[in-house]
């Protein structure tokens, strides 16, 4: 799926800047993207990605921390 929304992503950027269609067709583009990126059902998908990347992070940053070597409190290493 997210290979999928890069793609369609990637490929309504490349139209908008490569566009020779105008400026209507230019606006009619960004008002339908507008309206896509306030809809709520993206607003929910969006908060849910943001939920699960952070927690993911907060995974990585938690096996990263636990196994870090330990150095003395004085800055210098061994």
């Amino acid at each position: 799926m997210p290979f999928r929304l890069t793609l369609a992503l990637g490929f309504a950027i490349g139209y908008v800047l490569g566009s020779k269609a105008g400026r209507q067709r230019y606006e009619q583009i960004m008002r339908t993207a507008r309206k896509l990126k306030d809809s709520p059902s993206v607003q929910g998908a969006a908060g849910v990605l943001q939920a699960q990347a952070d927690t993911a992070i907060g995974a990585v940053k938690h096996k990263i921390g636990s196994g870090a070597p330990s150095y003395p409190s004085n800055g210098h290493r061994r």
